[in-house]
């Protein structure tokens, strides 16, 4: 019996292989138990609980509760803590807040070492996919690479007229609604819902060639999936992060996730017919052109109405490897990141402008003043910018009013912020730096800082346009891209489109102004809430939505 004694011979070392394996996972789960626990006390070290700031509110939420029910408690903090301090974060973790120039301008630029957190990104590439806005390292940097053309001053210049156009629809709008109602004192209108309908109608012109028509019609596909979504995002904020942070809740399927899951997959349908129909468009243009330029498109030459076009050619450029293009998904993941935003903040910020106008009706006389000396309807950039009030407007009412209020990142290893202004810990010592370690949280304050009395002066909390034509004294050293502010951030990450934002808004009240005059209404406040942007709302009132409403009249032309 050979095959019975073999076999018997070579059961104990099956049963030894089994035991090693067993042991051996054994002990990988020891080190992984081990290493999370390991990970989880180091919370608990962390260098930022050493920093003044307010107390723990909760070992579990930390202060986010306080956070998301009023986020502009970070002033007082700053007020009562000084330009830096620490903040509890949510499991123990600690978030450090800070407004010092310095320390905000390493932050900025050291996007390895202060990347957006992973559930901020599960957030967002869940509506956005694998975007600009979403993108870290190497892929950002060849994303912003390819895209940076669609973003120049002149392909800026060439989808001015959009604004003017979109501008003027909005105008036949309002004055429609006007002509209904009798009453010469003017009509109580949701301006934020007829801004965000024009803001959203030039992005999808602008941005990839895409008629929303939402000013007249709000039974676009694209338009109501949008909308949906936003909507729910909106909804239970505190579970939303919860989601976001742990994988194993996700399974659980909500009425929310259909709505989102829903609206994803029409805009990506429709956008990703909008991007075959761009990039066979443009291999069209090229095979024409191929007489001329059997090499294909050069970068230098990349122009084009809409930026989706531009950004195609751009990618399909002859002196771009193919190791660096993008790939048809990542060119569709931008289009969601433009309308998200180009087309939120915007709204919101333009909104804002309008309410800040109508509680300083001299400013909007002075500005209207101006822009009433101007003979053309559409001024092309060049002369838009070249009226002096509307751009100390427009940069007043961007500080004042940052759509954004802040910038979440986590720190990936240990580092040592140096400060303009240093610090007095918890014990009384003194430090012109903070050591941060890797899981910290660092709150780039966006709208503290632009309102800061220690870098705009007493008269910070003060909408004054006028300020723009003084010495700017400490704002100096903010190290925004845009006008010493924070709006549109700094750094390698700073707001790509800036530009189209600042000529929208320019566009878009030049048309206003000369044509309505606002003012607020009597007996209602209006409060922010924070849903990717800075939201309106009438106190009392968030049960029925966002809105802001406003007196809109006809100005007089006698």
């Amino acid at each position: 019996m050979p095959a019975l004694a073999d076999l018997h011979l070579q059961l104990p070392s099956r049963l030894s292989l089994s035991r090693e394996a067993y042991v051996l996972a054994l002990a990988l789960l020891s080190v992984y138990l081990l290493r999370g626990v390991w990970l989880f006390l180091q919370r608990f070290r962390s260098p930022l609980r050493h920093l003044r700031g307010p107390e723990r509110e909760s070992l579990v939420w930390g202060n986010l509760k306080s956070l998301i029910k009023d986020d502009t408690i970070t002033e007082r903090w700053a007020e009562r803590y000084g330009a830096t301090y620490r903040m509890p974060a949510i499991f123990a973790k600690w978030r450090l807040n800070t407004i010092d120039p310095r320390a905000v301008a390493h932050i900025l630029s050291h996007t390895e070492t202060y990347s957006k957190p992973d559930h901020i990104r599960v957030m967002l590439g869940g509506v956005l996919g694998e975007g600009l806005l979403i993108a870290e390292g190497e892929v950002h940097k060849r994303q912003r690479r390819i895209m940076n053309p669609s973003f120049s001053p002149g392909q800026i210049r060439e989808v001015t007229p959009i604004f003017f156009e979109t501008g003027a629809q909005l105008r036949d709008v309002l004055n429609s609604i006007l002509s209904k109602s009798p009453s010469p004192d003017g009509v109580e209108i949701d301006v934020y819902s007829w801004v965000g309908r024009a803001a959203l109608d030039i992005i999808g012109q602008a941005g990839f060639g895409y008629h929303f028509n939402a000013l007249y019609d709000e039974s676009n596909e694209l338009f109501r999936a949008f909308h949906a979504m936003f909507e729910a995002m909106g909804q239970a904020q505190v579970i939303g992060l919860l989601r976001n942070r742990f994988r194993i809740l996700r399974l659980i399927t909500t009425k929310r996730d259909k709505i989102m899951k829903a609206s994803l997959n029409t805009t990506n349908r429709i956008g990703m017919e909008l991007v075959r129909a761009k990039k066979a468009a443009v291999q069209q243009e090229m095979r024409l052109s191929s007489s001329k330029a059997e090499e294909g498109v050069e970068k230098s030459k990349i122009v084009g109405r809409d930026l989706l076009s531009a950004l195609i050619r751009a990618n399909m450029a002859a002196d771009l490897s193919p190791a660096h293009r993008m790939s048809d998904e990542e060119v569709l993941a931008q289009i969601s990141t433009f309308i998200v935003a180009g087309h939120e903040t915007t709204a919101a910020g333009l909104t804002w402008t309008l309410y800040s106008l109508a509680q300083n009706p001299a400013v909007q006389d002075k500005l209207r003043a101006e822009l009433s000396l101007v003979e053309d309807e559409a001024p092309n950039m060049d002369d838009l910018n070249a009226l002096p009030y509307l751009d100390m407007v427009v940069k007043e009412a961007l500080r004042f009013h940052s759509p954004v209020h802040g910038s979440l990142r986590q720190v990936q290893h240990h580092d040592t912020i140096p400060l303009s202004h240093p610090v007095v810990d918890a014990y009384g010592k003194t430090h012109d730096t903070v050591r941060v370690q890797a899981g910290d949280f660092v709150g780039i304050e966006i709208m503290v800082m632009n309102r800061s009395k220690a870098l705009w002066g007493e008269d910070a909390g003060e909408f004054r346009p006028e300020r723009w034509a003084e010495e700017l004294g400490g704002a100096n050293e903010i190290p925004g891209i845009y006008a010493h502010t924070l709006t549109f951030i700094g750094g390698p990450r700073a707001c790509i489109g800036y530009r189209f934002s600042i000529i929208e808004t320019k566009a878009l009240l030049f048309t206003l102004i000369r044509e309505f005059q606002f003012a607020a209404v009597p007996g209602k406040v209006i409060k922010n809430k924070n849903v990717i942007v800075a939201r309106p709302y009438v106190d009392g009132e968030l049960d029925t939505g966002f809105h802001l409403p406003m007196i809109v009249s006809r100005v007089s032309k006698a």
